[in-house]
């Protein structure tokens, strides 16, 4: 484990140096070393994934010291890396889903002129990654999580010639950075109170005093903590960077948004929750700002035209979810959601990525139809990946979102349920509006490009049905021998998932009071199940109504003139959800137009106030100088005369008083 544990990191990180110094001689050759070295370090992830997982690492997991990194009197930080069952579950998303999008993108990306940069920057982007999800100090974890930053930059703006590609980057940039300034106080509270920042033992210091021994409140640390999950996972009022993000590359979409980047501030969390369990109100707020996130990008996702903002707003969404989990105490819930969504979600957006290739690039899906014919790999990969995430059973999606809903009713949060069960409608409905849209009905294709429209080659079509698998599959592996299957089936005990987390959650249950057995099961009551299936099958049908449905014999042509009437019914909340609620022109009003006006009047006073009293005062020193100056002239008469001059005035002043 010493051994390989480090070369998990290590291999992209060399596969990125490799391809960085001499990959634009290499041509169309050069995914060779990227794609071998990711592959590399998925089989040695699956092999310390399998140790650990079987309980080859014991409960405490297995630390590798690399070297003293910080030693500096009491500031001492060890570049360690950590690998426990939590770990190891990341592991499996993180390395799966890239590795299936590095093999992707060979297709995709096979006619860029930059296919050599790209390849470079997909492997510091899973070295960035596997270097936060293994790191053993919050120091690490921060360096890796400003690694991660750089490289989304890199990968989002790698069309930097387009214009929007360019502002996108920046964008995703500077509004991560707002997150990540509350991280790093986060971090530094931690080493006030700890003295430490190896992740362990500062949260049992953390979770083992009595808080008021603390100079910072748990809870502030807490908030800040969840302050730099809410940017990387873009949860609101961060959430602005995320839809625009889709100006990067397709495979980049995939990566940022299934296995990597979004999905850090999740598992940041998930990391802490000894904390969160000892400061009840942040949890409270994580799943306030969670479930909200979650209303707010399915509104959006309703009415948007693109094919990859769609997908977009759903991420988000689905990050709400799983936050509102982490909220309610539902830990072992929001990284089941996290497991299963990012198979589902990176087969949905390499799926439009697939569609995009057909179509010549186009993304509006007014100007699609019809496709489900011409591109069948696609299409059915695609609609597994939509059933999935609408939470239709017996698919992955509905184990895992309905885990979340039924902890959340059972914890004493309906008000999260409550939400949880319109978002679901939502997103089954805009899913379904995205599948008829793009592949059902007549053909809205341009006719120019009609006839060129083919489906992708192999080496982009295995990986999506590589992903349609545990799309299909993962959930009831996870939460076997739990209900909802293992009870009728006979069978009962904790899902597969909840027994490999439980030593990770312990310590964090213990605080909060929760018996293990409420978290060891996964599914909910009968009739929550009955509900959550109902509202999902609403959802799907509405869409079917609206904007058809071709499956098999089951054909129902699209009524847009319904569409249409329905906009009209409620024109503000149309207009809202198509503008995203007006967010980024509210942003642009804040921070652009009055803070731009703020920061020109503080130009104004700083330039004209400030510097000049300081330079009215250097101004008047040097004018005094220069007069005084003038009286030095070098001529010892000179000095004599004046000299005689003072003696007679003091005479007389003297003789003139004494006088008197």
């Amino acid at each position: 484990m010493d051994t390989l544990i480090p070369l998990i990191a290590a291999l992209p990180i060399a596969g990125f140096l490799f391809t960085a110094a001499v990959g634009r001689r290499l041509g169309k050759r050069a995914h060779i070393v990227p794609v071998a070295a990711v592959g590399l370090s998925w089989a040695i992830a699956m092999v310390v994934v399998v140790t650990a997982l079987t309980g080859g690492l014991g409960e405490d997991g297995h630390t590798v010291k690399l070297w003293d990194w910080i030693p500096a009197g009491a500031f001492h930080v060890e570049a360690a890396l950590f690998v426990d069952n939590l770990t190891a579950v990341l592991l499996i998303v993180v390395t799966t889903v890239g590795l299936l999008v590095h093999v992707y993108s060979i297709g995709y990306m096979s006619h860029d002129p930059g296919y050599w940069r790209f390849f470079a920057y997909l492997n510091l982007f899973m070295f960035s990654m596997l270097l936060l999800v293994l790191g053993d100090s919050w120091l690490t974890v921060f360096v890796a999580w400003e690694l991660v930053g750089l490289s989304s930059y890199l990968l989002i703006g790698f069309w930097y010639r387009k214009n929007s590609a360019a502002l996108a980057s920046k964008k995703a940039f500077i509004v991560n950075r707002v997150g990540d300034v509350g991280f790093a106080l986060g971090i530094m509270a931690i080493w006030v109170n700890t003295g430490t920042l190896n992740i362990r033992d500062s949260i049992n210091v953390l979770t083992s005093e009595t808080l008021v021994a603390f100079p910072i409140p748990i809870g502030l640390i807490a908030l800040l903590i969840f302050a730099g999950a809410m940017g990387k996972s873009a949860q609101f009022p961060l959430h602005v960077w995320l839809p625009d993000a889709m100006e990067g590359p397709t495979p980049v979409s995939a990566l940022i948004h299934a296995a990597t980047m979004v999905n850090a501030g999740v598992y940041l969390v998930a990391r802490a929750n000894p904390i969160f369990a000892s400061a009840p109100e942040a949890m409270v707020v994580v799943a306030g700002i969670g479930i909200f996130t979650a209303l707010l990008a399915a509104s959006i996702a309703m009415t948007q035209t693109d094919i990859k903002r769609v997908l977009a707003y759903s991420t988000l969404s689905q990050l709400g979810y799983m936050f509102a989990a982490l909220g309610v105490g539902a830990w072992t819930a929001a990284i089941f959601h996290l497991m299963t969504h990012g198979f589902f979600k990176g087969l949905l957006f390499l799926g439009s990525g697939s569609v995009i290739h057909a179509v010549h690039e186009e993304q509006d899906m007014r100007r699609m139809g019809g496709l489900a014919k011409k591109i069948p790999h696609t299409y059915r990969t695609m609609l597994i990946g939509a059933i999935a995430i609408s939470g239709i059973p017996p698919l992955a999606g509905f184990f895992s979102k309905d885990e979340i809903l039924g902890e959340a009713f059972k914890l004493g949060f309906a008000w999260v349920w409550a939400i949880g069960v319109v978002v679901a409608v939502m997103t089954a409905f805009y899913m379904f509006r995205l599948i008829g849209l793009t592949f059902w009905g007549e053909s809205r294709v341009d006719k120019a490009v009609e006839p060129k429209i083919h489906e992708s080659p192999r080496v982009m079509t295995v990986p999506l049905w590589l992903l349609a698998i545990p799309s299909v599959l993962l959930g009831l592996v996870l939460a076997w021998p739990g209900p909802p299957l293992g009870p009728l089936l006979g069978q009962h005990g904790p899902g597969l998932l909840a027994g490999w987390l439980e030593p990770v959650y312990h310590q964090g249950l213990e605080i909060l009071g929760h018996h293990e057995a409420e978290f060891a099961i996964f599914g909910i009551d009968g009739v929550l199940i009955l509900i959550s299936i109902a509202v999902a099958t609403g959802g799907m049908l509405a869409a079917w109504r609206l904007f058809g449905v071709e499956i098999g014999s089951l054909r129902r042509p699209a009524t847009p003139e319904r569409v249409r009437a329905l906009s009209a019914r409620a024109p503000f909340l149309y207009r809202a959800s198509l503008n995203k609620w007006w967010f980024d022109e509210l942003n642009h009003l804040l921070f652009i137009v009055i803070g731009g006006r703020i920061a020109a009047a503080a130009w104004w006073f700083d330039a004209k106030v400030v510097d000049g009293i300081v330079n009215g005062i250097g101004a008047l020193t040097k004018r005094s100088g220069g007069g005084l100056a003038r009286v030095q002239t070098g001529r010892v008469q000179n000095y004599a005369f004046g000299i005689a001059i003072g003696l007679i005035v003091m005479v007389g002043s003297y003789l003139m008083i004494g006088g008197g």
